[in-house]
Protein backbone atom coordinates (compact mmCIF):
# COMPACT_ATOMS: atom_id res chain seq x y z
CA UNK A 1 0.00 0.00 0.00
CA UNK A 2 1.00 3.60 -0.58
CA UNK A 3 0.70 6.29 2.10
CA UNK A 4 -0.29 9.93 1.54
CA UNK A 5 -0.74 12.91 3.84
CA UNK A 6 -3.54 15.39 3.16
CA UNK A 7 -4.56 18.75 4.56
CA UNK A 8 -8.34 19.02 4.44
CA UNK A 9 -10.39 22.16 4.99
CA UNK A 10 -12.21 21.90 8.33
CA UNK A 11 -15.58 22.58 6.74
CA UNK A 12 -15.09 19.65 4.32
CA UNK A 13 -13.51 17.16 6.77
CA UNK A 14 -16.67 15.28 7.79
CA UNK A 15 -17.79 14.89 4.16
CA UNK A 16 -14.36 13.69 3.16
CA UNK A 17 -14.21 11.13 5.97
CA UNK A 18 -17.68 9.91 5.04
CA UNK A 19 -16.47 9.40 1.49
CA UNK A 20 -13.43 7.45 2.68
CA UNK A 21 -15.51 5.33 5.05
CA UNK A 22 -17.66 4.21 2.10
CA UNK A 23 -14.67 2.72 0.28
CA UNK A 24 -14.06 -0.98 0.83
CA UNK A 25 -11.77 -1.61 3.82
CA UNK A 26 -9.59 -3.91 1.73
CA UNK A 27 -8.81 -0.99 -0.61
CA UNK A 28 -7.83 1.70 1.91
CA UNK A 29 -6.84 1.92 5.55
CA UNK A 30 -7.24 5.12 7.53
CA UNK A 31 -4.04 5.19 9.54
CA UNK A 32 -4.69 8.40 11.49
CA UNK A 33 -7.96 10.24 11.27
CA UNK A 34 -6.82 13.00 13.60
CA UNK A 35 -9.17 11.84 16.33
CA UNK A 36 -8.21 9.76 19.36
CA UNK A 37 -9.08 6.09 18.76
CA UNK A 38 -11.56 6.03 21.64
CA UNK A 39 -13.65 8.75 19.96
CA UNK A 40 -14.20 6.89 16.68
CA UNK A 41 -17.23 4.60 16.55
CA UNK A 42 -17.08 1.77 14.04
CA UNK A 43 -20.47 0.11 14.39
CA UNK A 44 -24.05 0.49 15.61
CA UNK A 45 -23.31 -2.05 18.32
CA UNK A 46 -20.47 0.14 19.60
CA UNK A 47 -22.83 3.14 19.71
CA UNK A 48 -25.41 1.11 21.64
CA UNK A 49 -22.75 -0.09 24.09
CA UNK A 50 -21.44 3.43 24.69
CA UNK A 51 -24.92 4.88 25.17
CA UNK A 52 -25.80 2.09 27.60
CA UNK A 53 -22.57 2.71 29.56
CA UNK A 54 -23.26 6.46 29.67
CA UNK A 55 -26.82 5.85 30.91
CA UNK A 56 -25.44 3.61 33.68
CA UNK A 57 -22.93 6.30 34.65
CA UNK A 58 -25.73 8.89 34.82
CA UNK A 59 -27.86 6.54 36.94
CA UNK A 60 -24.93 5.95 39.31
CA UNK A 61 -24.43 9.70 39.73
CA UNK A 62 -21.09 9.82 37.92
CA UNK A 63 -22.52 12.03 35.15
CA UNK A 64 -25.17 14.74 35.29
CA UNK A 65 -28.39 14.63 33.32
CA UNK A 66 -28.96 17.49 30.88
CA UNK A 67 -31.34 19.17 33.34
CA UNK A 68 -28.92 18.80 36.26
CA UNK A 69 -26.10 20.21 34.13
CA UNK A 70 -28.21 23.19 33.06
CA UNK A 71 -29.18 23.96 36.68
CA UNK A 72 -25.56 23.77 37.85
CA UNK A 73 -24.38 25.98 34.98
CA UNK A 74 -27.14 28.52 35.65
CA UNK A 75 -26.17 28.66 39.32
CA UNK A 76 -22.49 29.00 38.43
CA UNK A 77 -23.09 31.77 35.88
CA UNK A 78 -25.07 33.74 38.45
CA UNK A 79 -21.98 33.80 40.67
CA UNK A 80 -19.93 35.58 38.01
Amino acid sequence: MQTITLNIEDSFYNSFMELLNNISKDKIEIVDSGFPADVIVSSKEEVRRRVHEAEQRIDSGEFLTQDEYRKEMDAFLKTL
